[in-house]
């Protein structure tokens, strides 16, 4: 199972690859003929540096109800901290290592071991499940009723199962196969399950109002709705948290922006928001672990193994 899972994220990295060099290599003479005017707005890059950090707080607060689901409390300073610092594992290859780093965390903060497991995995499960329907309604070229419907379903189906004991029985051997870990879910009460879900969905339009400000901030007034950034910036970071191996998406997410936004930014705009996002994104992701890392839980439960 493994092995075919593997040789499967190999296929889809390289189609993903090759459409995106192929769109940058035919766009390239544009790129370097045009040359993207850029007009730097402090003001509209701070704007788009703190909703990038408020959607941080939101997602903490979704990995927080599905916790709370399972009747476990987890105080908010310890689970920013544990979300922030383990989320920095992303970049190492391969998925498993940022689940892991959340639930050894969480243990250690007094989790039982099962849900700590278990919640990091449920959140990217809705992480996936939400950024389909959202991708479906609002990236540039879809819209079309059939993959919104599709979406809609698809993301109903899975935030469902996880809340009925059959099919999270099925999913934890599933997830049990695939990587060799025993991994163990059990059903997410309704209520911090739907809070969770509706959080998870918020937190994709908040990083794409994000991307909006960003572009401001970089190429003054560009031709990109609210709307299309949403879209673009959901399709991209789904693209790079389906393609598990990748370090942080590195590459499938900036090409897949790239050739989202080549339509209303041109090449050369494209190009700048594609390199910039993810320099922004990264730079808040570790100001976000500094400035929790002081945050000691009681006798050091949950310091970084």
């Amino acid at each position: 199972m493994r092995r075919l899972w593997f040789a499967a994220q190999v296929v889809l990295a390289g189609a993903v690859l090759y459409f995106v060099g192929h769109s940058m290599a035919r766009n390239w003479d544009d790129i370097r003929r045009s040359g993207a005017v850029i007009s730097v707005d402090p003001a509209a890059l701070a704007v788009s540096a703190g909703i990038t950090l408020a959607t941080y707080a939101l997602l903490i607060s979704a990995w927080r109800a599905v916790l709370l689901g399972w009747g476990e409390r987890l105080p908010y300073p310890r689970a920013a901290r544990i979300w922030c610092v383990s989320n920095l594992a992303r970049y190492v290859p391969g998925r498993i290592w940022q689940v892991a780093g959340m639930a050894a965390m969480a243990q250690r903060a007094g989790i039982s071991p099962w849900a700590a497991a278990g919640s990091a995995v449920v959140v990217q499960l809705l992480a996936v499940a939400t950024g389909a329907l959202v991708t479906g309604i609002a990236a540039p070229h879809a819209g079309k009723p059939l993959l919104v419907a599709g979406a809609g379903i698809a993301a109903a189906a899975l935030a469902a199962a996880l809340a009925w004991p059959p099919a999270t029985r099925l999913l934890s051997s599933f997830l049990r196969r695939l990587s060799g870990r025993d991994l163990r879910l059990e059903p997410v009460a309704p209520g911090p399950l739907l809070l969770s879900t509706a959080v998870t969905t918020l937190a994709w339009v908040a990083y794409g109002l994000a991307l909006y400000f960003f572009v401001q901030g970089v190429l003054g007034e560009a031709r990109l709705s609210v709307f299309t950034a949403v879209g673009a910036f959901t399709a991209s970071y789904l693209v790079g948290l389906l393609l598990v191996f990748t370090p942080g998406g590195l590459g499938a997410r900036e090409g897949t922006i790239y050739v989202l936004l080549v339509g209303p930014l041109g090449p050369a705009g494209a190009f700048v928001v594609m390199a910039g996002s993810r320099v922004l994104m990264t730079a808040t992701e570790l100001l976000a672990a500094l400035v929790m890392l002081p945050v000691r839980a009681r006798d050091g439960a949950d310091a970084v193994p």
